[in-house]
């Protein structure tokens, strides 16, 4: 690698010395090489010279990106989350991207970045939203969006230190504000009888109580295929999710990839039951038209996938119905994983039935595979909640 120092007799008068070291040649052949002016003496150019050429011998020199953080950002997108990351976490990371962080640094040339400039913005944020918008009202956001919101920088200036765009990630030094710490709600026994009573007269009834009944995520059940079941030993394999995305639905891979087997309780396999019954008149009703070949658990009357934002909407206004506001789907699945530890269930049995352990059974495994701990949980779970279950849904029908 080759380098010089020269000197520039500036406007003024004054001698100013800079240095230039090649860097090796771009995708079309030209020379590429760093320029530094603005020194003093020739000896101070001379020694960061010198630092550069022993980061090159060492393979450590980072190339500078003469880009902007915004041409960066569309690059890793581009090049590294479209590839590795599912493509609802790549909206929800372009729209992070536009609303919060482009308009306030994204002009800025990459190894510009610093720690104070991210973490000025990061209190703008908390302040009053600073989304960057015209004739758009400014509002607060909450600790935990401007926590994602630093996530991703972080994320994408890793990124760029691993591709030796800068040495550095600035926001290793940035001190994200605090989280304060909020018990998550949970229904007991009776509210939830209440709610899944409510439930009924809206046709989501067997639905809410698989969520319940197994703390299974949305998309989970969504994507749930009556291949996926054993009726008959009271076993779910959950090994897939439905995503909603702009583009469409899509199947993907649980969280973390990590099939897993799920005891369940007989009034979750009365429910199913119940499905299976009533499809088997749609499909005679829609002849051929009936999506067969999707198989699904949950299904609209066509036998084709339910949207999950639809879901989620309708689960809401049950709640509201049911004088349960913010109530979600999500708190079905708390509730559950909090009920079968009140209920003396193993820790490490309710994270494995909640997806959240690191050990998991292959599709080829059933019911003589599974812990006793396991079977217990759904059982459990019927004991301490199904008798207050069932005084809530009379109370519903009065």
């Amino acid at each position: 690698m080759k380098g010089c120092t020269f000197k520039r007799k500036l406007r003024s008068g004054k001698i100013s010395w800079g240095y230039a070291l090649d860097v090796g040649k771009d995708e079309n052949g030209k020379r590429k090489q760093i320029y530094k002016t603005g020194f003093k003496r020739e000896g101070d150019a001379q020694a960061e010279l010198t630092r550069l050429l022993n980061e090159k011998n060492e393979g450590q020199l980072v190339k500078p990106a003469p880009t902007t953080f915004a041409a960066f950002m569309e690059e890793w997108f581009r090049e590294h989350a479209e590839r590795h990351c599912s493509a609802k976490t790549v909206e929800r990371y372009r729209q992070m991207a536009k609303a919060y962080i482009l308009p306030h640094i994204g002009h800025v040339s990459l190894p510009q970045i610093s720690a104070l400039m991210i973490e000025r913005l990061l209190n703008r944020l908390r302040d009053s939203g600073g989304r960057g918008r015209k004739n758009s009202a400014e509002r607060q956001l909450s600790v935990k969006t401007v926590r994602h919101i630093a996530g991703l920088i972080h994320v994408a200036l890793g990124t760029a230190v691993r591709w030796k765009l800068i040495r550095l990630n600035p926001c290793d030094a940035v001190q994200l504000p605090k989280v304060e710490r909020k018990e998550a709600r949970v229904l007991d026994a009776e509210k939830l009888g209440w709610y899944l009573a409510v439930s009924r007269k809206y046709g989501l009834y067997e639905f809410l109580l698989m969520a319940s009944a197994t703390g299974c995520r949305r998309g989970e059940l969504l994507a749930l295929r009556w291949s996926d079941l054993d009726l008959h030993n009271g076993i779910a394999r959950v090994s897939r999710s439905l995503e909603q995305t702009k583009s469409g639905l899509r199947i993907k891979g649980t969280k973390n990839d990590k099939p897993r087997l799920i005891s369940l309780p007989p009034s979750a396999l009365e429910a199913l039951n119940s499905i299976k019954a009533s499809q088997e008149k749609l499909r005679n009703g829609f002849g051929p038209d009936y999506r067969k070949d999707l198989n699904l658990v949950f299904a609209n009357p066509n036998g084709d996938y339910l949207k999950p934002d639809s879901v989620t909407a309708k689960a809401c206004l049950i709640a509201r119905k049911a004088g349960l506001p913010g109530i979600s789907l999500h708190t079905l699945r708390h509730s559950h994983g909090s009920q079968l530890l009140s209920a003396g269930v193993s820790l490490p049995a309710v994270s494995k039935r909640l997806g959240h352990s690191s050990v998991y059974v292959t599709a080829t495994v059933y019911s003589h595979a599974l812990s006793h701990d396991e079977i217990a949980a759904a059982e459990a779970w019927e004991t301490a909640v199904s008798k207050l279950m069932h005084a809530g849904r009379d109370a519903a029908k009065q």
